[in-house]
This record gives structure tokens, sequence and C-alpha cells, in this order.
């Protein structure tokens, strides 16, 4: 009895020092300096990115920080940061390479509840407006974040049943699609599509999270029923889609313009080699 409680009892010590190991690899991505805008447009427009990419729903109203997971039969915990207080702690080079490549200052990986493999995607210009925007809230007391693994936890990290650190799902040299309208319909909504609907939707249309469909799909929409989907969550024919659909579309994709929308929809055509004009 002693020998097999020994015995367990090291299995999980070693599950736990495996997984520690895991989480705290360390990576060597180079800071890059980052201009943040002034004024109060470049505010505005930031509060808009931020509502877009879906700052508010993992970080809080406002962007306090809050428990984002918890589940202990699944052995996991996850609490969002506080965002105007990281703004202040980081400088902005670090907080974009916190932002876009998922590497904290220590150097340490954030965990795939930060979207950082689309926000990598990120124009210089869009992420300084969006920091500008955090940068304008007053800092309010709020949660440190947090990943953290209890023993089912570290088993499930073992055996490769958890997501890999973010880092790692990031090819950190790739060069970023074009974010100006100069490179035409196409280049635009390749760039929104990447920094935005990546996030469940895997680049190019392959499929990240389970259930969501590949992007061609949008190409079958006509402009009309494909603006209705992405600012209601309601697709053709009032079929049922995944909620997490209904709700980016309701409380963020509402958000995106008109020419956005179109640049998209243009996009998602080219997928289909349909022409990008409907």
């Amino acid at each position: 009895m002693l020998f097999a409680s020994g015995c367990a009892l090291s299995l999980i010590i070693a599950l736990y020092f495996i997984a520690e190991a895991g989480l705290n690899r360390s990576y060597a991505v180079a800071l890059e300096p980052l201009e943040i805008p002034q004024g109060q447009a470049a505010i505005s427009e930031g509060g808009r990115l931020a509502r877009v990419r879906g700052c508010f729903w993992c970080h809080g109203p406002g962007l306090e920080g809050q428990q984002y997971f918890a589940d202990a039969q699944r052995g996991v915990i996850v609490v969002a940061p506080n965002l105007t207080r990281r703004i202040r702690e980081y400088s902005p080079a670090e907080f974009a390479r916190t932002v876009r490549h998922g590497i904290k200052p220590d150097g340490t990986s954030l965990q795939p509840a930060m979207p950082s493999f689309a926000f990598y995607n990120m124009s210089d210009s869009d992420l300084g407006l969006l920091m500008a925007f955090i940068a304008s809230l007053p800092e309010t007391d709020g949660m440190d974040g947090e990943f953290r693994l209890m023993p089912v936890g570290w088993y499930r990290w073992f055996i490769g049943d958890l997501p890999p650190n973010v880092a790692d799902l990031i090819d950190h040299n790739a060069q970023r699609p074009d974010a100006s309208s100069s490179g035409g319909v196409v280049e635009r909504g390749r760039y929104l599509s990447e920094s935005i609907c990546t996030e469940c939707h895997g680049d190019n249309g392959r499929i990240r999270v389970p259930g969501s469909p590949d992007l061609i799909v949008a190409a079958s929409y006509s402009r009309e029923d494909f603006f209705t989907l992405m600012r209601t969550g309601k697709p053709v024919g009032d079929r049922e889609i995944d909620y997490h659909m209904v709700d980016v579309a309701k409380y963020r994709y509402v958000e995106l313009t008109d020419d956005e929308l179109a640049a998209l929809y243009g996009y998602f055509r080219s997928l289909a080699s349909l022409p990008v004009a409907y």
C-alpha cells in the first residue's frame, strides 16, 4: 500500500514538473518599436477596434480583468488580466509583443485563450490605435492574469490533450497581410479575415475551432445576406448556427463598417474563385 501510494505521489509530482516546464518555456522574439497615436479620434477608433476584436469579452467590461474559464474536472483555471494595469506596467513594445506574439516580458508564452495567432496579423496602425484606447482608460483595481493547471490539467498537458503555448501556434517571421485599402478589396478583406476571423476559423479558411465552417461558405451568400449574417448572426433561411457566431455578430461585428464588410465579402468570394463584385 505504501509502495503504491509512493508511486502515485511520484507520478503526480513528475506530471506537475513536466507541465510547468512546458508552460514556462522561454521564447526569443525581439521587441519592435510601435508608435502610439494621440488624440480623441485615435482613442475612439481604438475603442471600436477593441470591440470588434473582442477585448471586452475576455478582459471584462472595463478591461479590468475577469475569470475567463474555470473547470476543476478539466483541470484548468484561466483569468484574463487587467489591461488597464498591463498597459502601464509594460512598455509599448512589450505590450505589442504580448498581443501579437503571445510572449510576455519575461519571455514565457501566453496560453491559447489569447488569440495572438490572429492578432499577430494586426497592422502597426491598428495595434497602435487599440493601445491608445486602452491607455486612455483609468487604471482600475482588477484581476491579475493567471493560467493554472490542477492535477487533471497536468495529466492532460502530458498526454497532449491541451492546446500548446500560443507562441508555438505562430510563425513569428511571417509577413503580415496588407492592411491598407491600396492593395485592393481582396487584400483588405484578407487582412481583416486573418486578424479577426482566424480567432475561430483557421488561416485562409482552415478550421481552427471545431464546428466553425470553412470561410469559403460565405461565398455562397448574396451581399445582402452576408451583411445580415455579420451584423445579426442570422444565416440564410434562419437556420441554427453556433451561438459563438451569433454573439460575435451582435456584439462585435456590428461595429464593422460597410467598407470592411464589403472587403471581407470580396475576399471570401475570391477563395471560391468568384467575381469579387456582386
